[in-house]
C-alpha cells in the first residue's frame, strides 16, 4: 500500500522480504498513531492512514514532499536546516526522546501533538520514523485541572477562614468552655451542611428551598415550620452566609424563641418582586405562639452574622426584630441580573 510504503535499496525482492514488507504495511497502516517516514533530507516516503486523519492530507499528495509542510513557524522554517546540521556533524536535538510540538493542518490551524522519533537505515540511505499523536485533549484535560486545583485552593482557603472568624467569634461570645464547645461544633456543623448542599450542586449553586429543607430538617420537628416560597437559586457565597444565618436564628427559638416552647412555630416565606432597580427577593422568618420576647441587651455573634454578614453576602439589607409575640428577621436583596449583587445571588425561572 502507497501510503505505508516501506523504503527499499531496490533490486529483485524474496518472497521472505514481500513478506516482512506485507507485514510492515499492515501494522503501520492500522495504527492509531500517525506515522510519517522521512529520508534523511526531509523528504516524505511514507504517509500512514492515521497521518491522514491527523493532518487532513492523503498520502499521494504527501510523498515526495518535505516534511516540514507539516509544521507551523518556527519548526517550518528551522527543519531543512536542523537536518543539514545532523548530517554534517550528528549532532541530535529530539532523535529517540520524545516531546511535545505543534502540528499544522492541511486547513491553517494548529495543534498540539506528540512526536517521537527513530532513526534507522536501509542499505546505504537513512530514514526517520516519526511517530505522532495529537494531544489537545490531553492539554484541555491538564488546564482543567489546573482550573480545579485552584479554585479548590480558594474554597479551602476561604472555609478556613470562616472556620477561624466562627471559632474566633464563639469563644469571645462564649460564657464557658462547655458553653464554646457546643455552640462551635453547632455552627460548625452548619456550614458543613452548606457545603453539602453545594457538593451535590458542583458547587454552582443552591436552590433556596434545598437550603432552608436542611435547616428545618436539622431540629427534627419539621411539623413547627411553615415554609413557603417560588424557585430561587443562591449564589455558594450567599448560599453559606444564609446556611449559617438561619442556623443562628435557629438556635435561638430553640432556646428563647418560638421553638423553646410546645406550642410555638415558625414561619419562613419569601417571594420575588418587582422593583425599579429590578427584580427583589424578600425573604421574612416569623416566631409565633412562643413566649414573649424582648431585644437582647448586647449584640451577639449570631446577630452580627445575621445583620452584617448576611446582608454583605446577598448584596442587601437584613432586619432582626424583637416584638413581643416573636422575633422577627426580613431580608431584602436584589435579584439583578447585573452589577455587584449577582455575584453573590442570582435568580432562577
Amino acid at each position: 500500500m502507497a501510503s505505508a510504503r516501506k523504503p527499499t535499496s531496490g533490486g529483485q525482492k524474496t518472497a521472505k522480504t514481500a513478506a516482512v514488507d506485507a507485514r510492515y504495511r499492515a501494522i503501520v497502516d492500522t495504527a492509531v498513531d500517525a506515522i510519517v517516514v522521512i529520508d534523511e533530507r526531509g523528504r516524505i516516503e511514507a504517509f500512514n492512514p492515521a497521518a491522514e486523519r491527523l493532518f487532513g492530507y492523503k498520502a499521494v499528495e504527501m510523498v515526495g514532499r518535505n516534511v516540514h509542510i507539516l509544521m507551523p513557524e518556527p519548526y517550518h522554517g528551522e527543519h531543512d536546516g536542523y537536518l543539514a546540521r545532523y548530517r554534517e556533524t550528528g549532532e541530535r536535538r529530539i532523535i529517540g526522546i520524545g516531546r511535545e510540538v505543534s502540528g499544522l493542518r492541511s486547513d491553517g490551524t494548529t495543534f498540539p501533538l506528540e512526536l517521537s522519533i527513530a532513526e534507522w537505515n536501509d542499505g546505504d540511505k537513512r530514514f526517520f520514523t516519526g511517530v505522532m499523536r495529537d494531544v489537545t485533549d490531553r492539554r484541555r484535560a491538564e488546564e482543567l485541572q489546573r482550573l480545579m486545583i485552584n479554585e479548590l485552593n480558594h474554597r479551602v482557603k476561604n472555609t478556613l477562614a470562616t472556620v477561624q472568624s466562627v471559632a474566633g467569634q464563639t469563644l469571645r461570645n462564649a460564657a464557658d468552655l462547655g458553653d464554646a464547645r457546643d455552640a462551635l461544633t453547632t455552627r460548625l456543623l452548619a456550614l458543613a451542611r452548606g457545603h453539602d448542599i453545594l457538593t451535590r450542586e458542583s458547587w454552582d449553586g443552591a436552590e433556596l428551598a434545598d437550603i432552608v429543607a436542611s435547616v428545618v430538617a436539622a431540629h427534627g420537628e419539621t411539623e413547627r415550620f411553615s415554609v413557603e416560597g417560588p424557585p430561587v437559586r443562591l449564589a455558594p457565597k450567599a448560599t453559606l452566609a444564609l446556611s449559617m444565618a438561619l442556623h443562628e436564628l435557629m438556635t435561638n427559638a430553640a432556646k428563647y424563641g418560638s421553638l423553646s416552647n410546645e406550642n410555638g412555630q415558625v414561619r419562613l416565606v419569601w417571594r420575588r418582586s418587582k422593583a425599579d432597580a429590578g427584580e427583589r427577593l424578600r425573604m421574612t422568618w416569623e416566631e409565633i405562639h412562643g413566649p414573649p420576647v424582648s431585644p437582647p441587651t448586647r449584640q451577639g455573634f449570631g446577630t452580627r452574622l445575621i445583620t452584617g454578614g448576611l446582608a454583605r453576602e446577598l448584596g442587601g439589607e437584613v432586619r432582626l426584630d424583637y416584638p413581643p409575640n416573636g422575633v422577627i428577621c426580613e431580608i431584602d436583596a436584589e435579584l439583578g441580573q447585573t452589577g455587584q449583587s449577582n455575584r453573590f445571588i442570582r435568580g432562577a425561572a
